[in-house]
């Protein structure tokens, strides 16, 4: 059976394909540039026309590709994950593809910027486009090894010498490593479910302080005693939006920067786990202590000013 994976570059595609061809697939990988998989077809979303022939000869598509950060502005959004995901479409139906398989965002549930308005009208396409089988996968916020954004700067503050006072509530996050995100899209292929849409975490949510806690944990460092009320943060953030705005340059403590802390994206779905006859391998203090294994103990601290 062969596979059609877009962004198999990508932190999650790249993992993806790993397992796919280990479990007995045959995969095509589709992104810009260059890439490692034999069957390899370049391709820009935002250029529709270089997705022609993307599908030919393939049963089944798990779409990965898309914006990965909030910060693009409407038109990217636009552009690659909703343009971007009509025309695949329209090359899977041509293609005849069996399955498709489109992994979205939890932020559809939790969220209202461009990021996430553009993956509901992409969620909505998908269900209407009358393939055989449709699933939607929305992962939460997915780590790893080599994870960047906000858990990579995490992590990178949770191994300074001196612990933050970070608040001990205030909002929670789900989560999910990113081989159980690749186990259960594996597993949908076997599955052949219709029109699905499944959450994808680990079983439980955090607070900030929970994530930051079990890191400092990993990386052998002391707990911190002492946390902020929840309330400073968001005079914090506001305090940064306007030092922002005043200096043109972004202030690492403005509402961005401090969204994790201020913004709850959680479910406690599990439907995914059920219906698959799975659980998830791994809790986020395993999984922490892997990506702190893997980067090979105290480093962060020497590299920050």
């Amino acid at each position: 059976m062969r596979v059609l994976v877009t962004g198999a570059r990508g932190f999650i595609g790249s993992a993806l394909v790993v397992a796919l061809e280990a479990a007995g697939y045959t995969v095509r990988g589709l992104g810009r540039g260059a890439g490692s998989v034999k069957d390899w077809r370049q391709a820009d979303f935002a250029a529709p026309d270089s997705l022609a022939g993307v599908c030919d000869a393939c049963e089944a598509v798990i779409h990965l590709a898309g914006v990965a950060h909030t910060r693009a502005d409407s038109k990217e959004h636009e552009a690659v994950t909703v343009a971007g995901t009509r025309a695949l479409l329209a090359q899977a139906r041509e293609a005849k593809v069996a399955q498709f398989l489109f992994v979205s965002s939890i932020k559809v549930e939790c969220a209202r910027d461009a990021y996430a308005k553009s993956r509901r009208m992409a969620e909505d396409m998908v269900r209407a486009c009358g393939l055989p089988s449709v699933a939607i996968v929305r992962p939460a916020l997915v780590y790893d090894a080599g994870v960047r954004g906000n858990l990579g700067r995490l992590l990178q503050v949770a191994d300074l010498l001196w612990p933050l006072p970070i608040p001990r509530g205030g909002a929670r996050r789900s989560l999910v490593h990113r081989d159980d995100l690749v186990r259960v899209l594996v597993a949908l292929l076997a599955h052949r479910a219709r029109d699905v849409t499944y959450t994808v975490t680990d079983g439980a949510s955090y607070t900030m302080r929970d994530i930051y806690d079990l890191m400092r944990a990993a990386l052998g460092r002391p707990a911190s005693r002492h946390a902020l009320p929840e309330g400073v943060v968001p005079a914090v953030a506001r305090f940064g939006d306007r030092v922002t705005h005043w200096t043109g340059h972004a202030c690492p403590w403005n509402s961005e920067r401090l969204a994790p802390l201020l913004e709850s994206c959680a479910s406690d779905d599990r439907r995914v786990w059920d219906d698959l006859g799975m659980a998830p391998g791994h809790t986020l203090a395993s999984g922490i202590a892997e990506m702190v294994a893997a980067r090979g103990g105290h480093k962060a601290w020497r590299s920050i000013r």
